[in-house]
């Protein structure tokens, strides 16, 4: 006979058994909704990097594009610009070369009216001639000019330099950038940052400045030979009215008279300071107005390159 424990049991194990199917079927669906759910959000999260990947990659590739895009505009500017200023040194330096060759014998004129005068004054029987003061009034100020005009040149004498170092910095570029043009490399562009530097700006800058103190070289020449001259014309004048009296000086028995500027030489001379005075005229204005543009590609290509070298970077 079966116990009344027994029996009770009996009852559990067949009710456990009536649940127990579809505890086990709802539980395999949530474990299966739950590591399909977690396999879905890995899944999601791995598609999500990846195209984050893409994205950035090509964000990257899109800046280097707009970077080269710049730099395909504005190199070909920048050169272009540094033959123009290559051309304006080359104008520049032969005027100023123009005046020291045509001031030497100037300045040797000048001297001999200098030491006559002197002497002259030195000597009482014509020392208060009027002509004399007026001479030497007129040696004074072409030596004071003289002074100016000297400072100039001073400063203008490492002109030839600048323009041979230019020369040397457009010829680098254009190798790097007809490189790049061949092998389309955008790092190869990288090469010619450390080209448009600082030195490169300071030497458009020291050019425009140049040429304003070229243009006055000219002038204060100009200003010189007319005083010379002046002083040369009154000594004749002066030598004229009292040659009795010259004449009979140790000084001039020595023969150590003033040469006279040859008059064709003089006049073709004052015509060239003349000419290049005129071609000079409107050079710092136009330099004023190209250099700050080219500056403003300079810096455009220099930033631009920087960002090729960040997104190089990047990449590696």
């Amino acid at each position: 006979m079966e116990s009344k424990k027994d029996t009770l049991t009996r009852k559990r194990t067949s009710t456990f058994q009536r649940y127990l199917l579809p505890i086990t079927l709802v539980s395999s669906l949530i474990v299966s909704g739950s590591v399909s759910y977690v396999v879905s959000k890995l899944y999601q999260s791995e598609s999500e990097k990846v195209f984050a990947d893409q994205s950035s990659q090509m964000k990257i590739e899109q800046m280097q594009q707009d970077s080269l895009a710049v730099i395909e505009e504005e190199t070909p500017k920048i050169l272009d610009d540094l033959k123009e200023y290559e051309k304006d040194l080359s104008e520049v330096v032969t005027q100023i070369e123009l005046v020291n060759e045509n001031l030497f014998s100037v300045r040797k004129v000048l001297d001999q009216v200098d030491s006559a005068t002197l002497f002259l004054s030195s000597i009482n029987s014509v020392v208060n001639h009027p002509l004399l003061s007026r001479i030497s009034g007129y040696v004074s100020n072409a030596n004071s000019t003289l002074t100016e005009l000297d400072a100039v040149l001073f400063r203008l004498e490492h002109l030839s330099k600048v323009k041979a170092d230019m020369n040397d910095t457009r010829e680098r570029i254009e190798k790097i950038y007809s490189e790049y043009q061949t092998s389309q490399d955008s790092a190869v562009l990288i090469k010619m940052e450390k080209e448009l530097d600082s030195e490169l700006t300071y030497q458009i800058e020291d050019i425009r400045n140049s040429t304003v103190e070229a243009h006055d070289a000219l002038e204060i020449s100009s200003k010189v030979l007319l005083q010379v001259n002046k002083a040369v014309a009154t000594y004749h004048s002066f030598q004229s009215s009292s040659e009795k009296v010259i004449q009979s000086l140790q000084f001039w028995k020595e023969k150590k008279q003033v040469t006279k500027i040859d008059q064709s030489q003089h006049e073709q001379f004052m015509k060239e300071l003349d000419e290049s005075s005129e071609r000079l005229k409107n050079l710092p204005e136009d330099l004023a107005k190209r250099s700050n543009e080219t500056i403003s590609s300079i810096n455009s290509a220099k930033s631009e390159l920087q960002m090729i070298r960040l997104t190089e970077a990047i990449q590696d």
